[in-house]
């Protein structure tokens, strides 16, 4: 298999997927750079989508914002078995150290100081942005981006604007602040700040404060019913001291953050201003220890050699696609196990010892026991999953690659659904196949 290419780039390893999109991880041909190159197929991309990202990037430079290298709306992108498409691409600052949210949800919540710490950093990406007359709309956990050295980067500004007053339904459900929801006018700059304040609270907690922030949800109805008093006992009822787990001045910044009126909310000033934004914050050096310390708990975790081999998988298992349809592997098809690439620090995937072919079989074997609906590609060793259940209802990719001669990697890519889901599932698959699901530092 040739090594796919992007324009200059040449595209080593997937490393995110969405709808119509890819992000590579790649290397320009002649300068050597490595780059997170998000390429978008044509067809069914909103181009004022990538052109709303590539405006908002160009004119941005500070240390909690991921850089713009490059862009470019007609390039051409030629796979592995060298066919060509017509792509647009844009070429982002590589953050090596992953995502803050996957950290988060397979390493346990953050104690109130290291919080406190990426919280700060998080405001001042914000803050920048805001100063611009730029507002980002769909800041969430899977958007802040961690470099080398485990600073903070704000991606993803597909959904930004440079308007004062906005009306249109952007954002992610779980970080959308209730006056989105109305149809009429709200302020950019109010959304971002309602959204940092759940992301606060994921950091703290390592759950949601809630799922929607409207009035038929059964933990955000406290707000609007003054009753949030109720939230802090639901969110602390189960968690040792209960109601003191969390800070007075943590409860207090929460609560007004997450405000059901707009203008009741803290202004950016205010919130630098409260008493928990200021408390203590660790050095750089401690932060750089603590996570370090988190990504090898996870990275040991993932690096099993013990993973079960199937018990009943034979050569006649059956590979259902999503179009119901009953089908054979084709045992006769070339097969193409991809080659795995390091270079960026992926949480949702670990490692095997065991073959490509029943490493697949085991995986077709979860499919058919625990899943809705799947469709297994045998000829380039992934299939695509689907849960739908009121636990966990989402879509992912889990695809297995060749890192040498005796050791296979089997990656996972979100397709659709919440994060906190596709966490739970990628924690199912995996303990499914003998790998350690549970590798928090919660209390």
């Amino acid at each position: 298999m040739e090594t796919p290419t992007c324009g200059p780039y040449e595209c080593l390893r997937v490393i995110g997927k969405g709808g119509f999109s890819e992000v590579h991880l790649a290397k320009h041909m002649e300068t050597g750079d490595m780059v997170a190159l998000k390429v978008m197929m044509e067809m069914g991309v909103d181009l004022e989508i990538v052109r709303s990202e590539v405006r908002s990037l160009e004119h941005l430079s500070h240390p909690n914002i991921i850089s713009l290298v490059d862009s470019c709306e007609d390039a051409t992108f030629m796979n592995s078995n060298c066919q060509e498409m017509n792509v647009m691409y844009i070429a982002l600052e590589l953050a090596a150290a992953g995502d803050l949210c996957n950290i988060i949800l397979l390493s346990g919540r953050f104690p109130e100081d290291l919080a406190r710490y990426y919280f700060h950093q998080l405001l001042e990406g914000v803050d920048y942005l805001h100063s611009r007359g730029i507002s980002h709309r769909d800041l969430k956990p899977e958007n802040l981006m961690l470099d080398a050295d485990m600073n903070l980067k704000l991606a993803d500004f597909g959904f930004s604007s440079t308007q004062a007053l906005n009306e249109t339904l952007k954002g992610t459900g779980g970080y959308m602040a209730p006056e989105i929801y109305t149809g009429l006018e709200y302020s950019g700059h109010c959304v971002d700040l309602f959204a940092a304040g759940v992301i606060l609270f994921i950091m703290v907690a390592g759950t949601p404060p809630f799922k929607e922030s409207k009035s038929t949800d059964p933990h955000y109805k406290t707000f609007p019913g003054n009753r949030k008093d109720l939230f802090w006992r639901f969110h602390t009822k189960r968690r040792e001291g209960g109601l003191e787990f969390f800070s007075d001045d943590f409860r207090d910044l929460i609560s007004s953050l997450l405000s059901v009126d707009p203008h009741v909310r803290p202004s950016m000033a205010e919130i630098r201003a409260h008493p928990w934004y200021n408390g203590p914050v660790p050095t750089q050096e401690e932060v750089q220890e603590e996570m370090e310390k988190r990504k090898q708990i996870i990275d040991e975790s993932n690096d099993q050699s013990s993973q079960k081999a199937p018990e009943t998988y034979t050569a006649k298992t059956i590979y259902r696609g999503c179009s119901g349809k009953d089908e054979a592997p084709n045992m006769s098809a070339i097969r193409k196990l991809a080659q795995y690439t390091p270079g960026i620090t992926k949480y949702t995937q670990f490692y095997s010892t065991f073959d490509e072919d029943t490493l697949l079989a085991t995986l077709t074997q979860f499919c058919e026991e625990f899943s809705l609906d799947y469709e297994v590609n045998d000829e380039e060793y992934k299939a695509k999953i689907e849960f739908g259940t009121k636990m966990v209802d989402v879509t992912l990719q889990v695809s297995i690659l060749e890192v040498d001669e005796t050791k296979r990697c089997i990656e996972f890519f979100k397709l659709r659904g919440a994060i906190f889901d596709f966490i739970e599932a990628y924690k199912m698959i995996k303990g499914f196949f003998g790998g350690q699901a549970d590798t928090t530092l919660d209390d």
